[in-house]
């Protein structure tokens, strides 16, 4: 069995190398960018030949060179440092969005070149559209309901705020901005504190919402959270949706995002961010509504963004 096990590993090893290998001339003789994209269709090949690698797979395919050269990448830096503990913090958000609070050391050229290419891919679009959509929802929500009541669960830094109509001019009555990182909560209370006073940073977990601790938060108009459900398993993304909707007055809008499954962007992120998610499709984001009462929703949809990459559950309270 062990001889077994050894020769899998080796024709594992093998595999990984004769599709990375070539990549290292590459970036010698073309460049970054043919570099790059070569590595991005170089990886999803590999996640496919194991229909989703292992860990022990992708822990292989991450020591080697090409994946190290990569990683150059400011964005790619920071998602592999994890520097609050935890993948996809509102930090590498802030870069993402071309905030500027987030700033890029570039040690070379093929750093600022691999950033570039970063930003315009299809992902880092997707989060920058989701910021714009999060904003709209503020602003919907205050012109259905002057004065609402709004809930960002996982909030991160709440940069949608600022693209927010509704806030600047005092459109909305509350927003509590509920997250589980004090570093996050500091930063909102920095930026917005002064010019905001709707906005309300509150410390709450999804544990917090599950145990019914989303009661003292109070009731809402909107409540949305479109950063978090990528991490959660199923059966918990159920519960914790089921308690948010709970929260809603009636005619109340819940919005959800999580990223689809079958992105070209997949492995890379999983490879080269180190940033693991729980990629789904559009029916099974719909089932996250599955332990609601259906006579308590008055209409249920799935969308997806402009770039295919992230879907939306969106629910309405009757």
């Amino acid at each position: 069995m062990l001889d077994l096990a050894d020769h899998a590993a080796d024709a594992a090893h093998h595999d990984i190398g004769a599709a990375l290998d070539p990549l290292l001339p590459l970036l010698d003789a073309a460049g970054p960018e043919p570099f790059l994209l070569t590595l991005k269709e170089r990886l999803t090949g590999l996640r496919a030949t194991d229909g989703g690698w292992s860990p022990s797979r992708l822990q292989q395919v991450q020591q080697h060179e090409a994946i190290r050269i990569a990683r150059a990448c400011p964005i790619a830096t920071h998602a592999v440092a994890r520097p609050r503990g935890y993948p996809g913090d509102a930090g590498l958000l802030d870069l993402l969005y071309l905030h500027p609070a987030s700033r890029p050391v570039f040690g070379d050229d093929l750093a600022r070149r691999a950033y570039a290419l970063c930003q315009a891919a299809k992902v880092a679009r997707s989060v920058r559209y989701r910021r714009m959509l999060l904003a709209d929802a503020i602003d919907n929500a205050a012109i259905a309901v002057p004065g609402a009541h709004i809930l960002s669960l996982a909030c991160g830094h709440l940069r949608e705020a600022e693209w927010s109509t509704a806030l600047a001019t005092g459109g909305v009555g509350r927003l509590v901005a509920a997250d589980q990182d004090e570093t996050s909560l500091a930063a909102i209370r920095r930026d917005y504190g002064a010019t905001m006073p709707a906005i309300e940073p509150v410390a709450c977990s999804v544990r917090d919402v599950l145990k019914g601790g989303g009661q003292r938060l109070g009731r809402f108009d909107l409540v949305y959270s479109a950063g978090l459900y990528d991490y959660l398993p199923t059966a918990v993304a159920e519960a914790l949706t089921a308690r948010l909707f709970g929260l809603l007055n009636p005619g109340g809008r819940l919005l959800i995002g999580n990223f689809g499954a079958g992105l070209d962007e997949t492995a890379y992120m999983e490879a080269v961010l180190d940033w693991p998610l729980i990629w789904r499709r559009p029916e099974a984001i719909a089932d996250f509504a599955a332990l609601i009462d259906k006579a308590e929703i008055a209409q249920s949809h799935v969308f997806a963004d402009p770039t295919g990459t992230c879907f939306y559950l969106d629910l309405q309270r009757r």
